[in-house]
């Protein structure tokens, strides 16, 4: 399975305050960021066709799936950063498409790609969109296709963590747990694996509560 190659520092460009970018390279919260990465790469299967990244934002993770895809897509709410397709290329990421778009409505045709990732994205989804998002990806899936959501615990401990590292307010920003993405996945997608970060955490607490949850998602 993959693990995160991180570009040297300062080779991307965040696409804003709330760009995570800058903590990647952070010596010990660093460490956390990759961590949870790294806990969604490793629910993936070995090779892909097409991969789309929804909030692909400075482009971090698009050279890691890369080697393992024939072709990367990518859409972002963000306009793409200037001259990022030569940084990706120039990191060996081949093959690659970027679109500004919102998930709810993606540009694409039906069952275009066989996997689909997003890393703390849905937690940003009200009900009513969340629903809406998870229709649009069983959409652009094809059968049988994956899935990958990465989502950070929703809850007042979670609150206190982001506050501690910069991130004041993230319950004006987080609407929707693990658990209901699970929920709203339910009439178009099988769980086939989950895992938390601390792994230790997986069996041992509810569902949502760990700090970071990955699960991988099949079409039905």
């Amino acid at each position: 399975m993959p693990s995160l190659t991180l570009p040297p520092a300062g080779t991307l460009t965040p696409i804003g305050e709330s760009d995570p970018l800058r903590f990647y390279y952070k010596p010990l919260i660093g460490r956390i960021f990759r961590a949870r990465i790294d806990l969604g790469l490793s629910l993936l299967g070995s090779r892909y066709r097409r991969i789309l990244e929804v909030g692909y934002g400075s482009g971090l993770l698009i050279p890691t799936l890369s080697s393992i895809a024939d072709e990367v897509h990518g859409v972002d709410l963000e306009p793409e950063p200037a001259g990022l397709r030569t940084i990706l290329e120039e990191l060996g990421a081949r093959a690659i498409d970027l679109k500004q778009s919102d998930v709810q409505e993606l540009p694409y045709q039906d069952a275009y790609f066989d996997a689909v990732v997003a890393f703390s994205i849905f937690e940003h989804l009200k009900p009513d969109q969340l629903g809406r998002a998870i229709l649009e990806v069983a959409r652009v899936l094809d059968s049988a296709g994956t899935l990958l959501i990465g989502c950070p615990a929703v809850h007042q401990a979670m609150n206190a963590a982001f506050a501690a590292i910069g991130f004041s307010g993230i319950e004006h920003h987080h609407f929707s747990s693990v658990v209901d993405v699970l929920t709203a996945a339910k009439p178009h997608f099988d769980l086939e694996r989950r895992a938390t970060l601390p792994r230790p955490l997986d069996w041992l607490v509810p569902l949502g509560w760990a700090p970071y949850t990955a699960v991988l998602l099949r079409k039905r």
